[in-house]
């Protein structure tokens, strides 16, 4: 029965026009190839969550969720696509530019059940929006009046109905960026021309330090988005981590990290060299992690609640210093995107033996320790025969997943070379020797993209081409069982790439643009015991802390947000909040505070004494917390 069950799913690929070579023979599931002829996608091979040409997944569980790339036909040149993960629901979105011209979409990022992007119309980049709709689809705001547009990137959700941005104006190009040309400053949107206003004129940072790891550039924690910049006047602070609530008010410098002071007598006068922020993670909504650098100690990881007295390194975790009196730095990169039981996981320096392996901590200071992944002696040699090269891993079965190298040494027990492991937070364990070869070969299965969906976990492997598994796509259904080849399009390389959740199935890309086969595919799976509760996947935004999650406090989707009518207003505004509303705060675009209200009456607030303009309303609830714009005429 199970033979006919595999041929018969096999009959059906190939009867609708997926070739039978496309999926392995014991790989189970169903592989859908989602582009029409003709049309070829456009999204970079890089394994960033964060690229200029992106597979962006958008949506809420209640609604279902679709993903957005950028294609391209001979009819309409490179333009906004969408799939729901069939062949029928991947279509064309809009010609934003018309005719054969590309509208040149990149920096592409999720807003709830949107998307926001850089898109040229043919009048210059701006800010773009879709909903996955034509008339959904439209120019948010035209920020910069000439030339070549505002080329707007780094699009961060910040809260329920709001995004930051960095954007050009003309204003802005009087500045000159540490990087030179002109200096892009912060703004932020809630997808509406009114609602699209600048924040604050620093000159903020996007791409760079990111060390070829998952990282989002700029990061969300909580209600609060971090990120890089300097001063407006680019010469007296450096590049330092920086923080915003949404107002003006509250976005500064969090704190000056690389310091220092050139002598005791003139303390103002100090060096101003970037702290090389990097590696950004969000702990729990709680707190930031991030690695930094300073003189004294190097590269290290830090932590951040988003004041400068909470923002400190959490260890030195090498203490020796050059020969110049600058720290070594043990630095922590490969860094995974999300914590595991309470901890961040990634590559950290073992100062016993001075050797690279899986590093974790707390956030606490002075919390952190070392796992080893090649137990090899360091007489063993260098490199690969005694580091442990972690990459950045996945919860996963109870487990934190990752690959790592457990070591090259020829006819040494142990030394498998690159290969998926596992932790329980105590020891580290390999999972499988899925290349295996003599003890010490070069044979590997190193993981790539690791990805969990629907209780399974995916990557494509970076193995060597005689193996047959190069850029193949993998799978793993339980950490006790071996992984299973997945896809089979060539016999030496699938090229597969950028593997995304999109609401419990695989999305994928393969190939490359030079090569003119660009494809995108959609792995539907379950394995053997799913159970649909505790193999679900959140794929909603999360904004609460662990305590909050503890204590019962329940996450508002993006679909019940409330509104603010009518809007524009003129004497009062009404809005929905269904819970006990404890207070009411609006702020004017400067992020001053110009109106208070107690538990409101009948949910209406008389503005009548407020000035015309633009509003951001902030509405505390018993539960939860709701912002919005506001329009007084």
């Amino acid at each position: 029965m199970k033979k006919r069950s595999t041929f018969l799913i096999l009959f059906a690929l190939l009867y609708t026009g997926g070739a039978f070579a496309q999926l392995a023979d014991n790989a189970g599931g169903t592989l859908v190839s989602l582009l029409p002829d003709g049309v070829t996608a456009n999204i970079e091979t890089t394994q960033k969550k964060t690229k200029a040409r992106n597979l962006v997944v958008a949506g809420e569980k209640s609604k279902g969720y679709k993903a957005f790339f950028a294609a391209a036909d001979a009819a309409n040149g490179e333009e906004l696509w969408i799939t729901d993960g069939t062949a029928a629901g991947t279509r064309l979105v809009k010609d934003i530019n018309p005719g054969t011209a590309s509208s040149d979409i990149n920096w592409m990022a999720r807003f709830n059940d949107k998307v926001v992007f850089a898109a040229n119309d043919g009048s210059g980049m701006e800010l773009w929006i879709s909903d996955g709709t034509e008339n959904g689809t439209y120019l948010v705001k035209q920020i910069h009046e000439y030339g070549d547009g505002s080329n707007p990137n780094a699009f961060t959700q910040i809260n329920e109905t709001q995004f930051v941005f960095r954007a050009k104006n003309i204003d802005s190009e009087e500045y000159v960026s540490g990087a030179s040309g002109p200096q892009y400053w912060l703004w932020i949107s809630d997808g509406t021309e009114e609602g699209t206003q600048l924040l604050y004129e620093c000159d903020t940072r996007w791409t760079g330090q990111d060390h070829d790891t998952y990282h989002y550039h700029w990061m969300r924690v909580g209600r609060k988005v971090f990120f890089k910049a300097d001063v407006k006047d680019g010469i007296t602070k450096g590049e330092e981590l920086w923080v915003t609530d949404g107002t003006t008010a509250g976005t500064r410098m969090v704190k000056d990290i690389n310091y220092e002071p050139k002598n005791a007598e003139t303390p103002d006068d100090g060096y101003t060299l970037n702290s090389a922020i990097d590696q950004m993670v969000n702990f729990y909504n709680e707190k930031l992690f991030f690695k930094a650098w300073t003189p004294a100690a190097g590269n290290e990881p830090w932590a951040s609640d988003g004041t400068e007295t909470g923002t400190y390194m959490i260890a030195d975790t090498d203490p020796t210093i050059n020969d110049a009196g600058i720290g070594n730095g043990g630095n922590m990169t490969e860094v995974a995107q999300f914590p595991y039981n309470g901890k961040v996981y990634g590559r950290g320096w073992n100062t016993e033996n001075n050797t690279i392996q899986l590093g974790t901590t707390d956030l606490t200071p002075g919390n952190f320790t070392v796992l080893a992944v090649n137990k090899n002696p360091l007489s063993a040699g260098t490199g690969d025969k005694i580091n442990g090269w972690p990459d950045p891993g996945v919860e996963f079965d109870g487990v934190y997943l990752f690959c790592g190298q457990s070591g090259t040494l020829a006819g040494a027990e142990g030394n498998y070379g690159g290969e998926l492991h596992y932790t329980d937070g105590t020891n580290v364990y390999l999972q499988s020797d899925f290349e295996p070869g003599a003890e010490g070969s070069t044979a590997h299965n190193w993981v790539k993209e690791l990805t969990v969906v629907s209780g399974s976990a995916y990557w494509w492997s970076d193995a060597d081409a005689a193996t047959g598994h190069r850029q193949k796509l993998l799978r793993l259904d339980s950490k006790e069982v071996s992984p299973v080849l997945v896809t089979n399009f060539d016999p030496t390389e699938d090229k597969i790439h950028t593997l995304r959740n999109l609401g419990g199935n695989l999305l994928f890309a393969r190939g490359t643009n030079d090569e003119g086969a660009f494809g995108l595919y959609c792995y539907s799976y379950r394995k053997a015991g799913y159970d649909p509760e505790k193999d679900a996947d959140e794929l909603d935004i999360e904004y609460r802390t662990r305590d909050e999650i503890g204590a019962g406090i329940e996450s508002v989707p993006a679909s019940a947000k409330f509104t603010v009518f009518p809007n524009p207003a003129t004497d009062k505004f009404s809005f929905n909040v269904e819970e006990k509303v404890i207070g009411v705060k609006i702020f004017d675009l400067t992020g001053r505070l110009v109106k208070a209200e107690s538990q409101p009456a009948s949910n209406s607030v008389n503005v009548a004494s407020l000035q015309k303009g633009i509003y951001q309303v902030l509405i505390t609830g018993a539960k939860n917390t709701y912002k919005s714009s506001l329009i007084i005429k």
